[in-house]
């Protein structure tokens, strides 16, 4: 028999027509409906640089598609169209909100890189992670966590099998994208990478080609020239007394920029031994471009004609433009210039000087500067031939611009370059400072400085975009067709949807900004609080406006009429009616809220108690309770009967800027400046979710009318539509949740400083004198890797304690069946598990290995301790007996017990016992068969693949031999018979 509390509250979970929500009535464990984010748009690009994609239409005017970071995800979107055609949203993390989600911002992307071979894209993000996708099939094909910091430079290889890396934290990882590792770690310069470049040399051997030099930059302002063939740097010039902020390489020239207007030139000469004192990069000369702000990037580009172009995009509004001239202008000109000054009378030595000192003017020259109205964030070519040259540029204003420049021989051929098509509708210039939900939660409207937009919250899509003043507050009337905002400029703006029209402007509404109005219940009356320190109300009213160029005719117009003025003593800052239209709510410039009566204009409380002004206010729906948010990071929950605090909650780390109430409840949500929306329990003052998902600050929030989503509006352009789910969230497991991601990061930051002596070597780094690795191991442990490591030890205790128990047994029954005396060694009764999956010990431990990530297995068997070490190197000894596991998983054996070997070598070396030695050497045996069989098996299969070639040619091509060309070219190479002169 159930006990009756069991049974009550089953019949409350599944009792027909009621919500979850009544389950709260009951005195039980309280839980809530979870919100998660759904969608988010309004990002057009970020801080990362963006990736041209080619057309792949069949019409030669299409522009084709452009790359860009949207903060955690990556847009691409149609240069013509200026649409979103498609987004790259790694499926496999949990949304922001979810149950398995961190309280964690998600990483933002900071660098992208393409392979056009394999159309891969290497996606870089501010945690140090870097995501291999296949732009086909929009996956991801692994993860490689290797970096501590942001990564700000990415580089594939001719074949996009390998992956070169550089990050914030200083360091450049070569991965290998095939077994997903990283191959090493090169570790010399003192700053942030800021460019990255490799050449290969085929290699005779192998089909694939071998990576041999590297070139790197940073802003520690050095530039080295690294060996790989033995990971060490082998050059290293101070490339600018400042900053290097980049690097670019054409056949033998390099470019880098400074952290001012300074563009250096270099001559690099990797192959040539002949070069004085055997330097492989000699630098040139110095150019110095017209902004002076420092140059983030450098790209070059050859014409269908060979001419070679570069641009170099600062930090500011402007990218230049440069030609190379052709080898025989130069010669040209250098001709030229020698001849002038051989007449000037100068000497063949101050000649020589002169045109080395020429050489920046002689080898380039300025070509055109593309000017755009807003900060450019990144820029790069897409289509350069004959008789013109085409861009893309990212803004920091939330755009994408697409330039052309036409040109004839050396020159533009117009003093300004095109601008062909602008992505820039689907989101806002500036930040967006208010937000409201139509009536039917179908529409949204924005506001912002200069635009606001009314967008489809089905479709995501912006439907209308008109221009206004600054706006600081923007409100829906009923019915959805309607949008009033007001201005800093203390302007009333009224929008209809309908005719896309401005259709009511009062521009002396307030003589300072407004910043909060608010309308009746019945939507009748307008309230509107100004830093002017009055409360306007307004009355909506049908006029009659005469139809122009006639005399009778008239049309209905709505308008908006000024009723009553409250005089204030402080600026206002918010204003909120009651849902029956009983009070109204003022926060002012004195931290205090006063509350009105709305018919009688009588004051009836003041609420004090903020040490910095009220941003925001909102009343219950049952009218009993207020809240309000302040600077000083504050909310405070009011009773509307006594204006008694009922709590006082430090609820952010930062001013919070809007409080909403969820209809028909007491919970409420919060936004703040310190990026993270909150959802709170206004009874019980309780902190129920932290949505943590926006980069930067949250200035706006709006409810739907039934409660099912909630949406936000950040600085960094993003709007989020956070919807409520089926999941339950119970506020203990929220905490523990809380206190195990906290205990994850601690543990993480411990396993990374290492053991005492490696702390001691991490603090001694810093000093000159000591000495360390340029090129290390590639290491990071993460929790996945931690965990695959746990399972691996689970498995090695199931499967050995298993292994064990057998052996004993068959010792004991061999020992039995020699001597028969006493009872027989009883059978042990097999492991539940094993029995259930159907596998043996063996197979029970190779599958876990098999299931381990390979970008994982190193980290996993770093954690094993010493008594699992010796564990698995029994565990190799027993698969060595067993010749089809051996085949079946050779490479994945010999791989783990090198590491293995190779990690503990000291401690094996150590060890006394002579059992573990005779087992390593049978191990080495038995392995060096293994590999040597298996190495006469690939070859084999090889020749004979070359002789199925061989013979598949033989049979299937043919080649045409013209028989008329065939006796030509005979006659041709027959030796005529002559005869000698007999004297």
């Amino acid at each position: 028999m159930l006990p009756y509390s069991v049974v009550l509250h089953i019949y409350i979970i599944h009792r027909p027509g009621k919500s979850y929500r009544d389950r709260n009535s009951i005195n039980m464990v309280k839980s809530y409906q979870r919100f998660e984010q759904a969608s988010v748009f309004g990002v057009i690009s970020s801080n990362s640089n963006c990736v041209w994609l080619p057309s792949t239409s069949s019409k030669k005017s299409h522009p084709g598609q452009i790359i860009t970071g949207a903060l955690e995800n990556v847009n691409i979107w149609d240069l013509k169209t200026g649409e979103l055609a498609s987004f790259l949203n790694d499926g496999l993390v949990p949304p922001p909100g979810s149950v398995d989600a961190k309280s964690s911002k998600p990483a933002e992307t900071t660098f992208l890189q393409h392979h056009k071979e394999t159309n891969l894209l290497a996606v870089g993000y501010n945690d140090g992670v870097v995501k291999v996708w296949d732009l086909y099939s929009k996956t991801v094909l692994c993860n490689l966590n290797g970096h501590s910091s942001a990564i700000t430079a990415l580089k594939f290889d001719t074949s996009g099998t390998r992956l070169i890396s550089g990050s914030r934290d200083s360091n450049i990882i070569v991965w290998d994208l095939v077994s997903e590792v990283g191959l090493y770690k090169l570790r010399s310069h003192k700053d942030a990478i800021t460019g990255i470049w490799c050449n290969e040399v085929t290699n005779n051997n192998q089909e694939e080609n071998e990576l041999d030099w590297l070139i790197s930059t940073s802003k520690d302002g050095l530039i080295k020239i690294w060996d790989l063939k033995i990971q060490q740097c082998v050059e290293t010039h101070i490339a600018h007394t400042g900053e290097c902020w980049s690097l670019a390489v054409r056949n033998d020239l390099v470019i880098t920029t400074s952290s001012d207007s300074q563009v250096k030139f270099w001559q690099l000469s990797l192959q040539d031994d002949t070069v004085p004192n055997g330097s492989k990069l000699i630098e040139k000369g110095i150019y110095e471009k017209q902004s002076k702000q420092r140059g983030l990037n450098v790209e070059f580009i050859d014409s269908i004609d060979g001419v070679g172009f570069f641009l170099i995009q600062n930090a500011d509004r402007t990218v230049e433009i440069f030609r190379l001239r052709k080898e025989e202008e130069i010669s040209k000109a250098l001709k030229k210039r020698e001849k002038r000054l051989t007449e000037k009378g100068m000497t063949p030595d101050e000649i020589k000087k002169s045109l080395e000192d020429s050489f920046v003017s002689m080898m380039m020259h300025p070509f055109q500067i593309i000017r755009s109205i807003y900060k450019v964030k990144a820029a790069t070519w897409t289509i350069a031939t004959s008789t013109k040259l085409e861009l893309t540029v990212t803004t920091a204003n939330n755009t994408i611009e697409y330039y052309s420049i036409p040109y004839e021989k050396r020159e533009p051929t117009q003093p300004i370059a095109n601008k062909l098509y602008n992505v820039e509708l689907q989101g806002q210039r500036t930040d967006i400072r208010s937000i409201d939900i139509s009536d039917d939660n179908k529409l949204l409207a924005t506001a912002s400085n200069g635009s606001l937009k009314i967008w489809n919250l089905k479709t995501k899509l912006c439907i209308r975009t008109f221009e206004c003043g600054y706006a600081l507050t923007c409100k829906f009337l009923p019915g959805g067709m309607l949008v009033i905002i007001g201005t800093r400029a203390g302007e009333l703006q009224l929008f209809d949807l309908a005719s896309s029209t401005q259709i009511a402007n009062i521009e002396e509404a307030h003589d300072a900004a407004i910043w909060s109005l608010d309308l009746t219940s019945d939507g009748k009356r307008l309230i509107t609080g100004s830093a002017d320190k009055s409360v306007k109300f307004w009355n909506f009213q049908l006029e009659q406006e005469l139809v122009p160029g006639t005399s009778d005719k008239f049309v209905p117009k709505l308008g908006l009429h000024h009723d009553t003025t409250l005089e204030l003593s402080d600026d206002i800052l918010s204003v909120r009616v009651s849902p029956e239209d009983k009070f109204l709510a003022v926060s002012l410039l004195d931290n205090t809220v006063k509350v009105f009566f709305l018919d009688s204009m009588k004051f009836f409380l003041s609420l004090y108690g903020h040490k910095l002004p009220v941003l925001s206010i909102d009343i219950s729906f049952d009218s009993k309770m207020i809240i309000t948010s302040s600077a000083d990071k504050n909310i405070k929950i009011w009773g509307l009967d006594f204006g008694d605090c009922h709590k006082s909650l430090f609820a952010h780390q930062d001013s919070i800027m809007n409080v909403k109430f969820v209809p028909e409840s007491h919970n409420f949500f919060s936004c703040s400046k310190d990026g993270i929306i909150k959802y709170w329990d206004g009874d019980k003052f309780e902190c129920i979710q932290k949505l943590a998902a926006h980069q930067s600050e949250v200035w706006a929030l709006a409810i739907a009318n039934d409660a099912s989503f909630v949406v936000s509006s950040s600085h960094d352009h993003s709007i989020r539509i956070w919807e409520e789910t089926e999941d339950e969230v119970f506020l203990e497991e929220e905490r523990d949740k809380e206190m195990e991601e906290q205990y994850e990061d601690t543990l993480l930051a411990s396993l990374e400083e290492g053991n005492g002596d490696d702390a001691f070597k991490g603090d001694t780094k810093g000093a000159t004198n000591v000495e360390f690795d340029e090129a290390t191991d590639v290491h990071k442990q993460t929790m996945e890797s931690l965990k695959a490591g746990e399972r691996l030890m689970e498995a090695f205790d199931l499967g050995m304690a298993e292994i064990e128990s057998f052996e004993e047994y068959d010792k004991n029954l061999k020992l039995w069946q020699r001597k028969k005396t006493g009872e027989p060694p009883i059978k042990p009764q097999g492991n539940a598990i094993l029995i259930a999956i159907k596998k043996t010990p063996e197979e029970y431990i190779m599958d876990t290995l098999i299931r381990i990530k390979p970008s994982q297995l190193e980290d996993a068997l770093l954690v094993l301790p010493f008594s699992y070490v010796l564990k698995f190197l029994k565990f190799i000894n027993i698969v060595i007996g067993n010749k089809k596991m051996l085949n079946n998983h050779l490479a994945l054996i010999c791989k783990n017990l090198f590491f293995i070997v190779k990690s503990n070598h000291k401690e094996l070396v150590s060890q006394k016992n002579e059992v573990l030695k005779l087992q390593i050497t049978k191990v080495k045996n038995e392995l060096r068969n293994a590999l040597k069989a298996n190495e006469d098996d690939l070859g084999f299969n090889i020749q004979g693949m070359k002789f199925i070639k061989q013979q598949w040619n033989l049979r299937h091509n043919l080649e045409f031999v013209d028989e008329y060309d065939q006796k030509s070219h005979e006659d041709k190479m027959a030796k005529k018979r002559t005869f000698g002169t007999l004297v």
